[in-house]
């Protein structure tokens, strides 16, 4: 009888430990932490393209992809666009495979590119055939083309039914409008010098130009050039913090990033970076910015808030392109 009284008294201990609230023992999800962050990065000189985790400071796959000139990012994160100067293709990058997943033929030197806000289209600015190429990303093929000399790089608006697309056609050098998806060119505003990389921000488009230390300031809609930022000397990359209260530049010349004040078009801040910065990339969460050295074959991350380099990282040859994972 013993026996049987303690059996049941640990029984009914086991239904009464079980049947207490769940959460107790549950545990909670794992907590982002910083090794979460996942750059992609263009090697131009390794002919591929790097996985790097930023928060552990290393480099965890590459996948290959020759010239990786342009690069995009879906906003969900799931692939990853690089342009292939010499074969005339973008490589479609599946971020969960970290693996080629189609190759889609766009024309003779593709260059820059950009994906739309909702993750619906890239816009791929093929240089060679002076084109300005639409890609479905749901069947990544190509659905519509329109003509822009010397396309070298675009830009769309905050919606993503407007690309403006860099020209560097030397008799002609501009921004060309063009409509997406249908590829209808709109306006085109012509500019002094050949335009190099393109930002829309709060109605403002950015522009740097080749052979000149000025990032250009016009209006969106009309093309009115409105200031000129003169930086440390050959802008390259231009875009917002992901706040939009500062526009970012690299000046290749002084190897810094230049944080420009929209409101009144001057640089606050400038911080050094290392030899020749190409691109930049804010941080999923805003407070970091990565920027690309090309001469210097690494990566640094600059604290937005202090504006201070708190991290750098040798990726690989030539590092130019960088996106980040959402």
């Amino acid at each position: 009888m013993n026996t049987l009284r303690i059996g049941l008294l640990l029984l009914t201990l086991g239904m009464l430990l079980g049947c207490g609230d769940d959460s107790a023992d549950k545990s909670p999800p794992p907590a982002s932490t910083a090794t979460s962050a996942l750059a992609y990065v263009g090697l131009f000189g390794d002919n591929a393209l790097a996985v790097v985790d930023v928060g552990a400071g290393k480099v965890l796959a590459t996948v290959p992809v020759t010239a990786p000139d342009g690069i995009a990012i879906t906003p969900d994160g799931a692939k990853v666009y690089v342009s292939s100067n010499d074969s005339g293709s973008v490589a479609v990058v599946s971020t969960a495979s970290r693996r080629v997943s189609a190759t889609i033929a766009v024309g003779a030197q593709p260059s820059g590119l950009v994906a739309t806000s909702d993750g619906k289209y890239v816009i791929v600015a093929v240089q060679g055939d002076g084109e300005a190429v639409i890609i479905d990303t749901a069947t990544d093929a190509v659905v519509a083309r329109a003509a822009v000399g010397k396309a070298h790089s675009a830009a769309t608006n905050p919606d993503g039914t407007l690309a403006f697309v860099a020209s560097q056609a030397q008799d002609a050098p501009g921004v060309q409008g063009v409509d997406v998806p249908s590829a209808t060119p709109t306006k085109l505003f012509p500019l002094d010098a050949a335009p190099r990389a393109l930002a829309d921000v709060q109605g403002k488009l950015y522009a740097t130009l080749v052979g000149s230390a000025d990032v250009l300031v016009l209006d969106a809609t009309s093309g009115e050039k409105l200031a000129a930022v003169t930086t440390g000397g050959s802008p390259h990359d231009v875009r917002p913090t992901r706040d939009g209260t500062a526009v970012l530049t690299v000046s290749q010349t002084a190897g810094e990033l230049d944080f420009i004040d929209p409101a009144s078009s001057t640089i606050v801040a400038r911080v050094a970076t290392g030899t020749m910065p190409h691109w930049i990339a804010p941080s999923a969460d805003g407070r970091a910015v990565y920027v690309t050295n090309e001469g210097d074959d690494n990566l640094v991350v600059i604290d937005v808030a202090t504006h201070a380099v708190t991290k750098t990282l040798s990726v690989g040859k030539a590092p130019r392109k960088i996106v980040v994972r959402p």
